[in-house]
């Protein structure tokens, strides 16, 4: 299991001691679960979310909440850009009788309303029961606020084999973090496909559009120790950023960072060489550039040749990584799948790219030529992550009931 703190919230009624803390102790130290009474009638929304918000000091934590304490997990989840896994959460407090008729002050239930969510938390991983007789139509409403639902038998306030579900949740929060994306469109969306990771307090960033620099820029960047960038290929939806990174993270921290572009093969390093130097305007000083073969890190395992644009021929690439010791294959921009299948094995992470729309002369993976075998590749064992795509509802009409996943947003 990761490294991880759990902060655990009970339903309106309920007690610290809930049931899913006492399925959280079966799993993780008690020492690392801080599971509050709260007063809901008795505090207001915002001063609650204050007190919980004190609670948060470091940024591994997962927020665990039930029926009320779900609707806290989910603000807290979205303020923190953390994962959260709610049980038959109560989405719209001030819609449910039993707390509008408690005797719980006016001005509360206006929060509530004010405050309540109406838009997608894909980092929700959300528990509800088949048998829900105080919110019947809680599932439908979860459908359209969260991203990860599983119907459970059960009622409102207990869930058959909570902690067995709890449990599998958790192991999904873990494989679904393993490799962050910073944007997962093709090269028309707002946010261009690019991911990273962080090992050995390296931060490493595959490919580097314009997107995902505005993004990196607002992270903790300085406190790591190195910044490495894994490049692809040249399309500018991939590599557009990297001029302005290496140029920002030079002066921002007063030429004491350098980024390393890492190429994936000696053709693309002298490319690179020319985008950033002749191109951007890049001082060589300012960064350090080496090819995949030399550079000594145990993340990286290779990289990957494979097909995409004839312009691009013998010039695209994935890469072949060690993440946190699991086996991952990032396949870049590819219309092939041929040089990364003997790669994977059971218990392996696949990132592939894949495409809703078709044509005459791919250059991309379709989803509708593909689905079968990414399914069989699913199927063996392997995780398999669609990224790069191009029509986000219309994929997912293709893969849902798949054990297919869309890629983990980092906001």
């Amino acid at each position: 299991m990761i490294n991880l703190k759990i902060l655990n919230l009970h339903g309106f009624m309920g007690e610290a001691d809930n049931k899913n803390y006492k399925a959280l102790c079966g799993m993780i130290s008690a020492e690392d679960i801080i599971s509050p009474k709260l007063d809901y009638k008795g505090n207001s929304p915002e001063k609650i979310l204050e007190q919980l918000m004190a609670m948060v000091d470091t940024n591994d934590f997962i927020f665990v909440g039930q029926s009320l304490g779900g609707w806290y997990a989910d603000k807290l989840s979205r303020k923190f850009k953390r994962p959260c896994i709610l049980t038959n959460p109560c989405n719209y407090p001030h819609k449910l009788e039993i707390i509008t008729d408690s005797g719980i002050p006016a001005e509360y239930v206006e929060q509530y309303e004010k405050m309540s969510a109406h838009d997608l938390n894909e980092r929700a991983y959300v528990l509800c029961s088949d048998a829900d007789t105080i919110l019947p139509d809680n599932y439908s409403d979860c459908v359209k606020l969260f991203g990860n639902i599983k119907r459970v038998h059960g009622s409102h306030s207990t869930i058959e084999n909570v902690g067995e579900h709890i449990s599998e949740m958790l192991t999904e929060i873990e494989n679904d973090s393993l490799l962050l994306f910073l944007g997962r469109g093709s090269a028309f969306a707002d946010e261009h496909n690019s991911a990273f990771f962080v090992e050995d307090n390296e931060l490493v960033l595959i490919d580097c559009p314009a997107t995902s620099f505005q993004k990196v820029k607002k992270m903790n960047w300085e406190s790591y120790d190195n910044i490495y960038i894994l490049v692809t290929h040249t399309h500018g939806d991939h590599s557009g950023g990297v001029g302005t990174m290496l140029q920002f993270v030079w002066f921002v921290s007063r030429m004491k960072k350098k980024v390393t572009v890492v190429a994936p093969s000696a053709e693309v390093e002298e490319e690179l060489k020319l985008l950033l130097m002749r191109i951007e305007g890049c001082q060589e000083e300012w960064f350090n550039i080496i090819t995949a073969d030399k550079l000594n890190k145990k993340w990286l395992i290779s990289s990957v040749p494979t097909t995409h644009v004839e312009p691009l021929k013998g010039k695209c690439f994935g890469y072949h990584l060690n993440i946190h010791g699991n086996n991952a294959v990032y396949t870049g921009d590819t219309k092939t799948l041929e040089n990364f299948k003997p790669l994977l094995k059971e218990g392996s992470f696949l990132y592939t790219e894949t495409t809703f729309y078709d044509s005459p002369a791919p250059v991309h993976l379709y989803i509708g030529k593909m689905l079968p075998e990414f399914v069989s590749i699913a199927e063996s064992g392997v995780h398999v992550y669609l990224m790069h795509l191009d029509n986000e509802e219309g994929i997912k009409e293709f893969t849902d009931g798949t054990p297919l996943k869309f890629v983990s947003l980092y906001d």
